[in-house]
């Protein structure tokens, strides 16, 4: 079958069944999980196209199951929470999630955020004879949606190749962060410049300290990727 598969984690019968229900009408495969441990196996076992993931979750937290799977899959991941904190949400982030819902959610707005996140491939656009851009040691392979750091795979999410292959396609040139939200999440994003700090930080970490001066932030304004050090 060629419908994407959607993993529901949730200890709570009545959520599960809502989601998948929402996403069942829209051609969507579902299956569920009650805890961490039925949701990592299913992620090794099964390769879903997307990890929906309750924050709270009986033995294993929502942040260390988002942990888990990062360890073994780049799978997008929307985590749910009855609670709206910033520093909730970027700790989501920081963990690997893809993005946040707050509990309760409206039908449109969830389904708004599963779209934005099944988007977030090649972004489009693209040249198809530019499928390999290098920067000194930074090579961005942007048919196969990896990237390499000295030819080692640093093993970017989704998300993160999506940020850097924008940068990566408009060398030396600033993006904005509105530019760069709405690129890769979707023009619903403008002004969340959150996600953006979050994902550079990690995009520099696995960069490393010899590459990661390549990208700049610019203070109020965007990103930029130079094709040499500044």
């Amino acid at each position: 079958m060629n419908s994407p598969l959607v993993l529901v984690v949730d200890d709570d019968a009545k959520i599960r069944k809502l989601v998948r229900f929402n996403l069942e009408q829209r051609g969507y495969r579902v299956w569920e999980a009650e805890d961490g441990g039925e949701a990592i196996a299913a992620v090794e076992r099964d390769t879903p196209d997307l990890v929906i993931l309750d924050l709270v979750l009986p033995g294993m937290s929502g942040n260390d199951i988002c942990l888990a799977i990062r360890d073994r899959s780049d799978v997008p991941i929307i985590v749910m929470s009855a609670h709206n904190e910033e520093d909730l949400k970027v700790r989501a982030l920081d963990c690997g999630a893809d993005d946040f819902v707050t509990k309760p959610f409206g039908q449109e707005e969830f389904m708004a955020r599963v779209r934005a996140v099944m988007r977030r491939v090649l972004p489009p656009g693209a040249p198809l004879s530019l499928e390999r851009i290098h920067v000194k040691g930074l090579s961005i392979n942007l048919k196969a949606r990896r990237a390499f750091v000295d030819n080692q795979d640093i093993r970017l999410t989704r998300t993160e190749f999506a940020l850097l292959a924008e940068l990566a396609q408009h060398m030396n040139a600033v993006l904005t962060h509105d530019e760069l939200l709405a690129r890769v999440w979707g023009e619903e994003y403008r002004g969340s410049s959150h996600y953006l700090h979050v994902y550079f930080g990690r995009i520099r970490k696995k960069i490393g300290d010899r590459y990661s001066p390549l990208l700049e932030s610019v203070p109020g304004v965007g990103y930029i990727l130079h094709s040499n050090s500044h």
